[in-house]
């Protein structure tokens, strides 16, 4: 894991993407929003009120399609930009998302798909990451038998206030940063 700083200042989007733009821009566009779609503006109410142990969060692969300047206002880092992926053209595997989401929201344990290495940059909040050495596995997580899938029966939060306490006194522990605005977090595979 690396976090990276300054690689972000150029973006357009740092410094205009606020709530009040956002909607602006997208209008009455539906984004993906957990097993729903919904307009943003709905969103921002609803995270706004959520008092549930896991709410739900904007996560939305063609959100560049369906807002297309939304997808002018940043650019891939330079020390991403070789792109193996990319010869496959239109059959390239998913691989940029918008997630937008209110405290104690995100994902759970995972492993990215198609061995990727991936980025992740904040521009507004911070985001925490737990990362596990691929040979250790999380207490309450269960991957599948090939390793490709995990489960993990409760919640981030959950996660956190039961089982996370358990690692902090393995010889393996996890990696773990804090991904502020304005960072990138580079994931290896």
């Amino acid at each position: 894991m690396v976090l990276l700083e300054g690689c972000l200042d150029s973006w357009v989007a740092l410094d205009k993407w606020d709530r009040d733009s956002l909607v602006n821009v997208s209008g009455n566009v539906r984004f993906s929003v957990g097993p729903v779609e919904m307009r943003l503006e709905d969103y921002f109410r609803y995270s706004d009120q959520v008092k549930e142990e896991r709410p739900l969060y904007l996560f939305d692969l063609k959100f560049a399609q369906k807002v297309p300047i939304l997808g002018s206002e940043f650019e891939v880092p330079v020390y991403f930009r070789e792109d193996l992926f990319s010869v496959l053209g239109n059959e390239r595997p998913d691989y940029r998302w918008v997630i937008i989401g209110p405290a104690g929201s995100g994902s759970s344990f995972h492993i990215d798909p198609n061995s990727t290495s991936a980025w992740n940059a904040v521009i507004k909040g911070s985001k925490k990451w737990v990362l596990f050495p691929p040979d250790v596995v999380p207490p309450g997580v269960h991957p599948s038998p090939d390793g490709a899938e995990v489960a993990c029966p409760v919640s981030i939060i959950e996660w956190f206030m039961n089982l996370y306490g358990a690692t902090k006194n393995w010889k393996k522990r996890p990696i773990e940063c804090i991904c502020k605005a304005r960072e990138v977090i580079l994931v290896p595979n």
